[in-house]
């Protein structure tokens, strides 16, 4: 009993010599993660043993706030497969750098998708159903399309599950352990295979769960496209937006740990690609809402802009086209490019457009009434609701700190200390 106490005493202080060793703004944003991480907890155990009642979901609204964060999570998570697809497959080395971050924030990513999913179907101890009894169609195609969703979902994390590992295992105390050493490092040869297996289902459950599920949805004159165009917007957006949003998340580590986390040339390189993904996404996201006025709204005897009233309406499809100029111009012309300001904000356009974006599809979709003589809907998260959703990112955030701080998530940090030691020694 004495040494238990001994070492947790131990624990404790090594946990405050840690956290002392950050800036005051960094210890603030701690301490409010700490406080939604605490609230997360508290109200996931209350929704999971109370139920949905203390949501707004309704028969309007039957997915709720935590569908934004499925959405916009899996989104973002497309970085991932973005970027390793663009190292292993075609060779663009400048990625080395950031391909651990992107890793495991496409990890994290998918983790809370399934998180957030376990709060938002109401009955997760029924969870397994999707594996135990799958709706499968003739010809072993899905004939639902949340299985093929959760399927795809569920292949790709465990894909990420085995690219994080050589990540895991580069730490000190695994490194030093032969055998360990010998499988990271036999993974990381392989990872051209698994980042070729996880582009292909990756490209898949985005489109379905992002467009696919929505424009099937032939009773909602907001989401029915007979041409299932949606199905192809939403992964270039993931490729867009995904790789603005690695960007974003090395560059505000650097900015914390006040080091260059990454080289320049490799910001560079996958913000130019980012910026063309955009461009893509401009012409495919204009196209779909050219059809979506002339062609399939019509069919409903109603027009386009009928359908963007309401809180979310008409404001946030020009807000989402805005975001993608200023991603298209930021990050694709050079002297924007290069200039840390002007970078900084393209990088954060290129995030708003997928959120912007997925908040447009739930929020104005679920909102627009089936007959046009109805008023439009609002929705009003419950304080559960937000407590989850900000607790669910907060331990996103910490996760993602403690990979910062103790494995070699950048190695380029490593070297850049190591030349600076070496040149200081020079002098």
């Amino acid at each position: 009993m004495g040494k238990l106490i001994g070492y947790i005493k131990q624990y404790i202080a090594f946990v405050k010599k840690e956290f002392n060793g950050y800036s005051k703004n960094v210890k603030i944003a701690i301490y409010v993660m700490l406080f939604f991480t605490a609230g997360f907890f508290v109200f996931g155990i209350q929704i999971l043993f109370w139920g949905l009642g203390y949501t707004d979901m309704s028969n309007f609204y039957p997915f709720g706030q935590w569908i934004i964060g499925d959405l916009g999570l899996v989104g973002l998570g497309g970085g991932a497969f973005t970027t390793g697809f663009l190292l292993y497959i075609f060779r663009n080395d400048k990625l080395e750098p950031l391909i651990s971050s992107t890793v495991l924030i496409g990890f994290l990513c998918y983790l809370f998708t399934f998180v957030f999913l376990v709060f938002d179907i109401g009955q997760p101890i029924r969870a397994f159903f999707i594996y135990m009894y799958p709706n499968w169609g003739p010809g072993l195609m899905p004939a639902s399309m949340l299985t093929e969703v959760a399927w795809c979902l569920t292949f790709y994390f465990l894909i990420l599950c085995v690219e994080l590992t050589p990540v895991v295992l580069k730490h000190k105390v695994l490194d030093a352990i032969p055998v360990l050493k010998y499988i990271g490092h036999y993974l990381h040869r392989l990872m051209w295979i698994f980042a070729a297996g996880g582009t292909f289902l990756s490209f898949f459950h985005q489109g379905s769960l992002g467009g696919g599920m929505w424009d099937v949805m032939y009773g909602k004159a907001s989401w029915f496209r007979a041409h299932h165009i949606y199905f192809f917007v939403v992964i270039i957006l993931a490729t867009a937006g995904g790789t603005a949003f690695m960007t974003l998340c090395a560059y505000v580590a650097g900015k914390v740990m006040k080091k260059e986390v990454v080289p320049k040339e490799t910001f560079n390189s996958i913000a130019k690609v980012s910026g063309v993904m955009f461009v893509v996404y401009f012409a495919a996201r204009l196209a779909d809402v050219i059809l979506m006025g002339t062609s399939w709204v019509p069919l409903f005897d109603r027009s386009y802009l009928s359908n963007l009233g309401g809180y979310y309406g008409l404001w946030m499809i020009v807000l989402e086209f805005i975001f993608i100029a200023g991603a298209i111009v930021l990050l694709l012309v050079k002297k924007f490019r290069e200039d840390e300001k002007t970078f900084r904000l393209g990088i954060i356009s290129g995030v708003m457009v997928m959120l912007t974006t997925k908040l447009h599809v739930v929020l104005n979709g679920s909102s627009v009434p089936n007959f046009p003589w109805k008023d439009f809907i609002g929705y009003n998260p419950t304080i559960q609701e937000w407590f989850i959703m900000l607790g669910g990112l907060s331990i996103m955030a910490l996760i993602y700190m403690w990979f910062v701080k103790y494995t070699p998530l950048f190695p380029h940090v490593e070297q850049h200390g190591h030349h600076e030691g070496e040149a200081k020694a020079a002098e």
